[in-house]
This record gives C-alpha cells, structure tokens and sequence, in this order.
C-alpha cells in the first residue's frame, strides 16, 4: 500500500526502531486481576492500566525488583504493595516492537502526514512471523485534507479500522499463558440437583489440582504462597472428608483424613518459620530503636532453620508414603461410584445437604461465641477459631448454589470474625515460640544477650497487643451474630426439604 501512494506524493522511510519490553505479574496473576500491566522497557519499569498508554508510575531500575520490599520507596511501591504484597514477580513475556515511520510530502515537500508501520515480535527470534503488524495514519497540523484522504484510500484498498487490542494479551499468546489461569480460590459451578457424592468429588478434583501445581513450585523457593497455597488447599481437602457427612464409604473417609493430617503435618515448621521471616520488619518496627538492630540475629538463625525446613518439606513431597497418598486419592476421584451402606448422603441432592452442614454448623458457632461473651477464655476463643474456619470452608464449598450476593455478605462478615480470632491466636502462637527460642540461643556470647533483651521486649509488645484483639472480639462477634445477619443465615440455610 505504501509503494502505491509513491505514485501521488513523496515518501521518505525513516529509521526502524526496535525496543524490547517484558511483561511481570506474580503467580496467581494479582495484577492482572487488579487491570494493571507492569512491564520494563530498557532499564526502566512501568505501570499501567489495562487497555491504557497513560503511564502511572514509573521508575529507573539497575536490577529488576523481585519483591515489593526489593523496590525503592515511592509511588510506584507505595501502589503495588497492598495488590502483590509477599508474593515475587515473575516475566511473563519478553516481546520486541519494532517501528519504521513514512514521511508523506507534498509537491512541495512538506510533511502532510506520518506512517508507523509497527511490528511485534518475539524478542530475540530471528526471521519469524510478527505476532501483530499495525499502520497507524497520524495527520500533521495544517493538512487534515491529506489525512482524510489517506485514510479514505486505505479503507478502499480493504484495510479494517479496528479498536487497537493491548499488546499485553498478544503477547502472552506467545508463551500460551492465559491471562487470570490460576487463583487458589475455589471456583466451581455446582448443578443443586447433583448427587451429594459427585459434587463432592468435584471440590475435591479442584482442590487436587491446587496440591498438584503448588507442589511442583515448592521446590523452585520463588516465594512463600506456593506452600501457602498448597497447605490450604490440603485443610480444605481435610475440612471436606470431615464436614460433608456421609458421601463416601466410611472406611475410605477415614483413611483419606489420616492421610492428608500426614500431608499438612509435612510442612507445619517451615510455614511457621515463613510467617516469622516474613514479619522481620513489622517485628523490628514494634521495638525501641535502640533495639531493633539488636534482633538481627534472631533473623539469621530462623534462616538457618528454614533451609534445613524446606529440605525436610522436599523429602517428605518426594517420599513414598506421599507419593501413594497422592496416587491412590487421585484414583479414588476418579473411580466410579462405590455404593455402601455408610455413605447414606451419598445421592441425596446437594443442596440440601449444603444448607443442613451450613446451617448446623452455623448454629454451633453462634452458640459457643455467646458462651465466650460470658467467659472469655483463651482457649474457648481457638475453640471458635476452628469451628468457623469449617464453617467458612462449607460456605466457599457449596457458594455457587445460592444467591451470589446474599452468601458473599455473610462470607465477608465471617472473614472479620475470623481475622479476629485468627490474630489472637497468632499473637499467642508468636509469644509461646519467641520465648522458647530465647532457651535456644546461646546466652554466653554478648551480642546474643542484647539479642535476649530485644527478643523479651517484643514479646511484651506482643503480649499488648494480643489483649487489644481479645478485647474487640466481643464486638466483632456481636456483628456476626446480629439479627440481620441471622435472618438471612435462616434464608438461605434452614432446611426447605
């Protein structure tokens, strides 16, 4: 097409230029889902908006910033900490846009109009073909007749007007990545006629296929959620064999749940030994700061246990006995339906046996947060921990088969219940831990006592803090349990058989 238009005006080619960028995202594609794009370009790093040029941050790198704590203080830190939190950055995709521009001149050589012929392509790759080719019409100032005219020639000789498509998804075609692929979060369309067994199976199919991805990124050590990861989907896998009654033989049920608390119990150390690393700074920043370098070495040694932890995780994934855990479950799934006389749930239409579990357990959540209000004991509080971790198991297991909407309202209410418990239970389980490590470390060595003294202060820190939590539970509770949030329970859970 452009050789044609040789006929009517002068055509001067500039200089191609070529420029590479890569495209980063973390694992479960946090921001993608968030529509934003973050991508290097020479020794700069970019972020945008999805189907947007307008660039919103950006910032010159020597290396690439693997963690947010890896990026120097800013903007663009301060934007992509509360979306990729603990979780690397990995390259996507690594393309190169190489743009040749056309000058149109007149009679009198006078720019009237601009060409960008632009070429996508796979970075480094010699003679292939672009994943995209673009001619863009861009007018100059003073000659919108010749633009208009170009640009009527060009939609005669066939050529398609279309809205430009993000080069982002163009790019991930090259590597087959589909945007948005993976999330550890439960996402399955259950039919609420389905036989209770066979939904079952289902949430379990799902939750599987989670073990088996993270599992084979545990080794690689890139971050922490792949063993996060892994370790819920093994709880949800726990909570299902024990909260959905009867669906299976008990004989299998039974050995499947001994099978998967060997599982969980593989990797216990070494995610507690995460979660302590990955509070070092929170840690650091609750102690005087006369202290705060003082407990550097607690640090240090916790790093020495998480090497030993992990190998200890990796033997175990790679063991016999879990290799035939994983084997024979994968088999069970798969296997046609086994009648037995134990498994009286087993073809009883989800549904209601979603609503009765949901609602039984709800109801026993309610009843011992009210014993607490009475009685706020310790223990009493881990007690209630546990039974609304099942009780929101249940409700992200069965979610698809109510009201959208009305269920995610009495998730998130019983999400901040949870958050409650859960950082009173973590605050205890932090105090216990830091005050037997004092009994670990050698006290003889002056550099380790001033370590003790730190280690003491935070703990009393903590200890503070853990009675503030306990104290709000009373309210948060109350929250939970409040008529609106009770009518609605009712709604969607009492039986209707």
């Amino acid at each position: 097409m452009i050789s044609e238009l040789a006929g009517q005006y002068t055509i001067k080619k500039e200089s191609a230029i070529s420029e590479s960028f890569a495209i980063y995202d973390t694992f479960d594609w946090r921001l993608f889902n968030k529509s934003f794009v973050l991508y290097r370009s020479g020794n700069k790093l970019f972020l945008r908006k999805l189907a947007k040029s307008a660039i919103l941050h950006t910032i010159e790198i020597t290396s690439l910033p693997v963690f947010i704590w890896d990026f120097p203080d800013g903007k663009l830190k301060k934007h992509l900490l509360p979306i990729i939190k603990m979780r690397a950055l990995l390259k996507l995709v690594e393309v190169l846009c190489r743009s040749t521009i056309y000058r149109i001149l007149n009679r009198e050589e006078k720019t009237v109009a601009r060409l960008t012929y632009e070429e996508i392509l796979p970075s480094r790759a010699k003679d292939v073909l672009a994943l995209a080719t673009h001619l863009w019409l861009k007018p100059v100032k003073g000659y919108p007749k010749h633009s208009q005219d170009l640009a009527k020639q060009f939609k005669e000789a066939g050529f398609i007007i279309t809205k430009k498509e993000d080069i982002y998804f163009k790019a991930l075609k090259v590597v087959d990545e589909k945007p948005g692929s993976y999330s550890g979060k439960l996402k399955i369309q259950l039919d609420p006629d389905m036989r209770s067994d066979d939904a079952t199976k289902m949430i379990l199919h799902f939750l599987l296929q989670i073990i088996r991805i993270n599992e084979v990124n545990i080794e690689k050590d890139l971050d922490t959620e792949f063993l996060h990861d892994f370790r819920v989907a093994v709880r949800r896998t726990r909570s299902a064999l024990g909260q959905i009654k009867n669906v299976f033989p008990m004989e299998t049920t039974n050995r499947f749940k001994k099978d998967f608390a060997f599982v969980g119990e593989l990797s216990n150390q070494l995610r507690d030994l995460d979660v302590y690393l990955l509070k070092e700074d929170t840690y650091k920043t609750m102690l005087p700061p006369v202290l705060q370098n003082d407990i550097d070495p607690l640090f240090e040694y916790l790093r020495q246990k998480r090497s030993k932890a992990l190998q200890n995780v990796l033997n175990g994934l790679r063991s016999k006995k879990y290799v035939k855990i994983l084997h024979d479950w994968e088999a069970f799934l798969n296997e046609p339906r086994e009648y037995s006389k134990t498994a009286a749930n087993a073809n009883l239409p989800v549904i209601y046996l979603a609503r009765k579990r949901i609602y039984m357990k709800y109801l026993r959540v309610v009843k011992a947060g009210n014993l607490i209000l009475e009685n706020t004991e310790d223990e009493m509080l881990h007690v209630l921990r546990i039974q609304c971790k099942k009780l929101r198991y249940l409700m992200e297991f069965f979610s698809s088969l109510f009201p959208r909407k009305k269920i995610n309202i009495l998730i998130e209410q019983l999400k901040k219940l949870q958050d409650n418990l859960g950082d009173f239970n973590d605050l205890c389980v932090q105090e216990e831990y830091l005050f037997n490590l004092t009994k670990q470390l050698p006290a003889t060595h002056q550099q380790f006592k001033k370590t003790l003294v730190a280690i003491g202060s935070l703990i009393g820190t903590l200890d503070r803090e853990r009675q503030t939590v306990k104290d709000s539970f009373a309210k948060i509770f109350t929250d939970f349990a409040s008529p609106a949030n009770r009518k609605l329970f009712r709604e969607l859970f009492a039986s209707k058989q």
